[in-house]
């Protein structure tokens, strides 16, 4: 699903799954990655992908300077966590956005 919605799309600074069987909450795979644009065209391009990959119900942005929107009702589908990261502000464990582009984290439960 994560090529589906685009979650790869920039510069990736982060694919892994956590969690799982044997360990805390559920198997999450979580994406983060830099794109060139504003934090709102980046969110709504994220949005968009993902609801042409249908999803349904889709959130309202803002889902920047650290704030989420997601998918979390879509039958059949996993859960999906998008937050977005204005230049400048820092993605935690991975450091300042750079101007001119936005952090992107993409979380799938």
């Amino acid at each position: 699903m994560a090529e589906q919605i685009g979650a790869r799309d920039g510069v990736v600074l982060k694919d892994r799954f956590s969690g799982g069987k044997g360990l805390n909450g559920p198997l999450t795979l979580g994406v983060i990655t830099l794109r060139n644009g504003s934090a709102v065209e980046i969110a709504q391009a994220q949005i968009d992908a993902a609801v042409a990959a249908g999803y349904t119900d889709p959130p309202e942005p803002p889902c920047a300077s650290g704030r989420g929107c997601g998918f979390v009702s879509t039958p059949g589908l996993p859960m999906v966590i998008i937050v977005t990261y204005e230049a400048g502000t820092v993605i935690p464990h991975h450091g300042e956005v750079p101007s001119g582009q936005t952090g992107v984290s993409v979380s799938l439960t």
